[in-house]
This record gives structure tokens, sequence and C-alpha cells, in this order.
């Protein structure tokens, strides 16, 4: 049986990475922080993953076990008998992931040449170019030459929806998630032969990419944001709002007309796709909280991500992105208490002012254009909904 290893065993790892390798055939050992999450894998030895939708479908995950990230022994024989060794531990965390590898990989060197393919599969753009160079970083001249031969490094894009909704479980460790899905993975940077039943191998992934990031993601964020502020408790409800859906889908124009250009996508296409997400979104099964899609604002309106980018490819191309705009201005708005990065933004404004706090947020110069907009939106989005 093939060999997996996947790290990070939480939502995303469960019901959508380790779902589709389990269907492949593999055998998956789950690398996690959580002992208590370890000990419930290691427990049931199986979990099901839900599938949320008018007729709930319900799927066994068999042949799994799960290892502590800091039990070395057990984690040095499963990354030396790995087919495959993916993560789902978010963007930031993964060149702490790297720099644990080095040294398995090290041990896999010396006692087998059979290839490997690692890749991340998480929301940001080529995660897995992280783990390579994280790995590549401190080796020798022997040990570079190896990985180069030996493991492959395939970026990936990732799409499913894995809310935290209450739901009848019949264990602790069982999962839903929306009944769409995609994996699209990197065909020139494969070693040896990568099979994944639902995962698409593609040649160029970066369209891929910057759909999902900009056209789901993008939107997603917007519609928390805008939802946030005018009180709705779920993504659902806050995107059948007129006001919501019509800047959501404006701003996914604005993202679509910026990627046709960059990579001579049919808009058509990219219409298609937009469409199925604000779809998608609609799903009541979900009941995914505005406050979850939210989280980490800081990382959202960053300059290479979900918002940020699409927005600064439109106005390169001379279209002022009035809508995107509208999604960060809401970003910017974002005072959930409990969510320690939305307090950091909130704090920044109070003590530095706006414009030093979207400046240092997003990478903008304060005299840039598209920040003065942002300010504009800020206080008229502030003034209509009367958030303080």
């Amino acid at each position: 049986m093939l060999k997996a290893v996947h790290f990070g065993a939480g939502n995303i790892g469960r019901g959508f990475i380790g779902y589709l390798l389990s269907k492949s055939g593999y055998e998956i050992t789950f690398v996690d922080i959580s002992k208590e999450l370890v000990e419930s894998i290691n427990n049931y030895k199986r979990y099901n993953v839900i599938i949320l939708k008018d007729n709930v479908e319900k799927e066994a995950i068999k042949n799994i076990k799960a290892i502590h990230i800091d039990d070395k022994e057990k984690l040095s024989k499963a990354i030396l008998d790995a087919d495959i060794i993916t993560t789902s531990v978010g963007a930031n965390n993964l060149k702490g992931i790297g720099e644990k590898l080095i040294n398995y990989l090290k041990i896999r060197k010396a006692n087998t040449d059979k290839p490997l393919n690692i890749m991340a599969c998480e929301n940001a753009l080529f995660a897995t170019n992280i783990l390579k160079d994280t790995v590549l970083k401190n080796g020798d001249e022997d040990f570079i030459e190896y990985v180069n031969q030996k493991i492959g490094f395939p970026n990936t894009a990732v799409d499913r929806i894995v809310p935290n909704v209450e739901i009848k479980k019949e264990l602790p460790i069982d999962v839903a998630v929306e009944d769409f899905y995609e994996w699209d993975i990197e065909k020139k940077a494969i070693i040896g032969d990568l099979n994944i039943k639902g995962a698409e191998l593609v040649d160029d992934l970066e369209p891929y990419i910057e759909r999902k990031l900009f056209l789901l993601n993008g939107a997603h964020a917007t519609t928390a944001y805008l939802g946030y502020l005018k009180g709705y408790k779920y993504i659902h409800e806050a995107i059948e709002d007129d006001f919501i859906r019509n800047i959501v889908s404006r701003m996914q124009e604005e993202a679509s007309l910026a990627l046709s250009r960059k990579h001579n996508i049919k808009k058509d296409d990219l219409e298609g796709y937009a469409s199925k997400v604000i779809k998608r979104f609609k799903n009541p099964y979900l009941k995914d909280e505005v406050v979850r899609v939210g989280r980490e604002p800081t990382r959202k309106l960053a300059g290479n991500d979900r918002l940020m980018m699409p927005a600064k490819f439109c106005y390169e191309i001379g279209v002022m992105p009035q809508f995107i705009l509208y999604g960060i201005a809401a970003g910017f708005l974002f005072d959930y208490k409990e969510d320690p990065k939305a307090y950091e933004i909130q704090d920044g404004i109070k003590n530095f002012g706006l414009e030093k706090t979207i400046s240092k947020v997003t990478g903008l110069e304060e005299n840039n254009d598209l920040l003065q907009e942002i300010v504009k939106k800020y206080k008229e989005l502030k003034e209509t909904f009367g958030k303080r």
C-alpha cells in the first residue's frame, strides 16, 4: 500500500487532503502538534467525512494513524517509508516544517533511493517553494543533488470549504465539508508517478492559484468583512444581502478582468467559476461564520494576498478596482475582539492613524492612489454602518 505523511490533522487535513489520499489508496500518517488529536486518531483509527448538501452523505476514512510532531523516532520511520508528504498547517508555519524535514530527509537519503513528492496544500501562492527553499538552504552539495534528483516539490492549488459547523457526529474527529473540491498540482515538478483521484495535474499552475485566490478567497473575505459590518453571523446569510452580493460580484468582475489580461483566460470561463463560487457561499448547510472567514486580517489584507494582489493588477492596467477596495476597506473595520490580528489593526489605527496602518499592512505608500481610495471607502463604510 502507498504511504502518505500529512502535516496538519485539522479539518482541512482530514476533510480534504486526507480524504482524497485515502480514496487514492494511501495509508495516511497524520502529524500534528495536538497530543489530544493524535491520541484520538490513534484510538479510533478511522473517521467520517460528512458532505453537506441537500442529501447529506457520509464517507468513512480508514487506514490512518497519527504521530505527534515531536516524536522524532516514529516520524523518522514514517518519512523514510513515505511515497508522498503533504501539509495543511498554514503558510506561516511552512518554514518550521521545512526545517524539521531536513534531518529526516538526510536519513531517508542514507537508506533509500525511492522518489518522494512533497506538497504544501495551503491558501498561498507557490507555498511548496517555501518548503523546498528551506530544505535546500543549508544543505551541502551532495544533499542538494539528492533532493533535486529524488524529491519533487510540486506547487498546488487547493479548494474546499471546511467550516467549523455544529453537526451530529459519530466520532469527535469526524469532519464536515462542502460537496465541491478542487486540487490542482504542478505536473512538471513531480518526480516519479503521482496518482491522486480527484486531483488534476496541470502544466501552468499560476492561473489556477490566482483564480482561486482572487475569485474565491478574495470574494470570501469580502463577504465576511461586509457581513460582519452589517451584523450577519454566517456567510450564507451575508451573501443573500443585495448590497453585499453586488459588491462581491463586482469585485469578482474586476479581478476577472485582471486575470484574463494577465493569463489570457477567457472571461466566460472566469465568470462561470465566479458564479459557482457565489452559489457555494449560499450553501446554508455550511453555517460558515463570518468571523472565521475574516480571521487574521493582517494576512488577508497583505500586499501579496487575495485582495491587494488583484487590486494592484487592476491598477497596473489602468482600472481603479473600486469594489475590491470596498472589501479591503471593510477588512480594516473588522474589529472582532477575539481575533488578535484584528485587534492589532485597530490598535494601529488608534495609535498611528488610518493611513499609516493601511500602509503597514498592505505595503502601499501613503500617497498611493489605491491607499487614498481605501481611506475614502473606509470612511464611507464607517459612516454608513457606524463601526468605531
